[in-house]
């Protein structure tokens, strides 16, 4: 495991590295891996508590409803303010870092190493993803029961589910191969849009660091984001809630638009977790089974655009300081 992660981590994000080693020291004076345990079994405890809470009051199952339709109904918006409070804590823990640095007098010390202010930066960007470990690990380990709840659903109706959610899609599917590649898709984007989502936000939290050195505009940019996120994902939540409740089939190129902009933005692709809204998604949008496709295309992009801006932090710091 050691040779694989060696293999496929660039040299800066290898927790032996002199940089990343730097960071970490921080979060190990914090607790370390007993600290890490610590938060992930809190944390664990919160959401289980919270998604018991919800599925008795208010995510009550319906006639018929499957036991992963009540775990997904129940998980989502629990889920969803865990995934919020890792978001805030990305750009509090980036948009500080540098600024702490220099209140220190070390930025300057770092960024003349022979390692230079983008490895210095980036090793910052990997800090930030290894202190919010225990959030990332939990946000994961729900998506993976989720994942697997998809696997156990297509095993219904005789392992028809995929052909039969095929056929009622909107324009239906032409091959039930398509049906399975397409749910594939959604799987693989549950996975990957989380990790990219939160380290699109830390590198622009560091970017921000860099670029601002009054603290109190970057935190009023930090307030500005997460008030945007929250509007987003209410409003989007709110449309589509209704859009999915009504009888009626969403006809609207802006049902496309919503959908695809709220599971990219607002839930980070919850909404395609669970099989049975997968289907209602593919069933009332026209074109809805593509938006797992778009999404992987996303995802690319999101990748492509952390790397960007790093890239750019790292110019300003060395033209900057």
């Amino acid at each position: 495991m050691r040779k694989l992660r060696t293999w496929l981590l660039p040299e800066w994000a290898l927790p032996d590295h002199p940089l990343l080693q730097y960071e970490l020291s921080h979060f190990r004076r914090h607790g370390g891996r007993t600290g890490y345990i610590v938060q992930l079994a809190l944390l664990s405890i919160l959401l289980v508590g919270a998604a018991a809470l919800y599925a008795a009051i208010v995510a009550r199952p319906a006639s018929g409803a499957s036991l992963t339709s009540l775990f997904w109904r129940s998980v989502y918006y629990p889920l969803l303010v865990l995934q919020l409070l890792t978001l805030i804590m990305a750009l509090t823990l980036g948009a500080s870092a540098v600024g702490g640095e220099r209140s220190r007098k070390t930025w300057d010390n770092l960024r003349v190493t022979e390692f230079g202010a983008g490895l210095a930066l980036r090793a910052r960007w990997a800090g930030i993803l290894y202190r919010l470990r225990a959030p990332i690990t939990l946000i994961l380990l729900v998506r993976l029961m989720l994942i697997a709840g998809i696997l156990y659903d297509l095993t219904a109706f005789g392992g028809l589910y995929a052909e039969i959610l095929g056929a009622q899609a909107k324009p239906p599917l032409p091959d039930w191969r398509l049906d399975l590649l397409l749910i594939a898709l959604a799987v693989t984007v549950n996975f990957l849009l989380p990790i990219m989502q939160i380290a699109l936000i830390a590198a622009f939290s560091i970017l921000l660091s860099v670029a601002i050195r009054e603290r109190i505009y970057a935190f009023f940019i930090q307030m500005f984001v997460v008030a945007v996120q929250l509007a987003f994902a209410a409003a989007g939540a709110l449309a589509i809630a209704q859009m999915i409740l009504s009888d009626a089939s969403a006809t609207s190129d802006w049902s496309y638009l919503l959908l695809f902009g709220y599971s990219a933005y607002g839930d980070w692709g919850l909404l395609l977790a669970q099989l049975g809204s997968l289907g209602e998604i593919w069933h009332r949008v026209p074109f809805g089974a593509t938006i797992s496709l778009g999404l992987m295309v996303l995802v690319l992009a999101l990748g492509l655009a952390a790397d960007g801006i790093m890239w750019l932090a790292a110019r300003l710091s060395e033209s900057r300081g």
